[in-house]
């Protein structure tokens, strides 16, 4: 996390903001205790429990034992809850391994949530999610207090595969053709600076290629350079000429939100509202 991620959570708290943050080491809670004790805040933290998704996240119970305990021994840091995320739904094969993800990720994260109880620290938030789960309707268990299925505002190629239709897919990338060199090859002037390299190969999520395009949702974007995409793709060219412009459904939405300075709202063909993306480059 680091000091200078740290100050900015305390200024946050300083200007009363409501904000937390997640944890799942005691090394983080003891940097927060400590520079948060410089700003004279009390900030609350969230343990985040790993469900599937093999990223961050505390797996063994005696380690959230200790993280516990570590908490409740600052006086600048407060234990709010916990929160998990499984991602690893994704990569399911069908319905019922999602349903089985969902279950367990759940199950898993009420388990600590009696723990945290046990130990003297009952939970406010009990947070869990995320989309492809969501969106197919999951079973909520009892005991969970929050949903983050962030993805689920914009969606994207991924999910409307998840969901099996894009017309929920409200965000795409406008784009010009800039050349037609060949019957089959169609460039745009949007590549990796404006669409990321990121693909979905496996799962519940898989779709084709790095982008789909919206005015023809058979036609996938098939590689892409820094500023350039290549559509090869006969039919395809033959409808657009150089000059004609196209939408496109990125195939996931979150890392491209952040390529941009500006979005726009549209209905119909008509631009509606302009709008400043706040969080843009706020990776310091």
């Amino acid at each position: 996390m680091g000091t200078v991620k740290l100050k900015r959570i305390a200024e946050l708290k300083k200007r009363g903001i409501e904000i937390s943050f997640g944890v799942d080491d005691p090394y983080q809670v003891r940097e927060a205790e400590r520079v948060f004790g410089e700003y004279d805040v009390r900030v609350p933290v969230l343990i985040e429990i790993e469900v599937g998704e093999n990223r961050s996240g505390i797996i063994e119970e005696e380690d959230f034992i200790s993280l516990i305990n570590c908490i409740k021994s600052c006086k600048n840091v407060e234990f709010k809850g916990l929160f998990s995320h499984d991602g690893n739904s994704y990569k399911a094969e069908d319905l019922r391994e999602l349903m089985e993800i969902s279950e367990y990720a759940q199950k898993r994260t009420l388990r600590f949530a009696e723990l945290a109880k046990e130990l003297g620290a009952p939970c406010e938030t009990v947070s869990y999610g995320a989309t492809p789960t969501f969106m197919n309707n999951v079973k909520i268990l009892k005991g969970i207090t929050e949903l983050r299925p962030g993805t689920y505002i914009l969606m994207d190629c991924g999910q409307g595969a998840a969901i099996g239709t894009l017309e929920r897919c409200a965000a795409t990338v406008l784009a010009t053709v800039i050349s037609k060199p060949t019957k089959e090859r169609t460039i745009l002037d949007v590549g990796a600076k404006g669409l990321t390299m990121q693909e979905r190969r496996i799962g519940i999520t898989a779709v084709e290629g790095k982008g789909t395009i919206l005015e023809c949702p058979e036609v996938h974007i098939d590689s892409v350079f820094d500023e350039h995409a290549i559509i090869n793709n006969a039919d395809f060219s033959a409808k657009v000429k150089v000059g004609d412009k196209v939408r496109i459904i990125p195939v996931h939405i979150c890392p491209v939100s952040n390529l941009y300075d500006k979005a726009y709202l549209i209905s119909g063909d008509e631009v509606i509202c302009e709008m400043d993306i706040a969080a843009r480059g706020k990776l310091k």
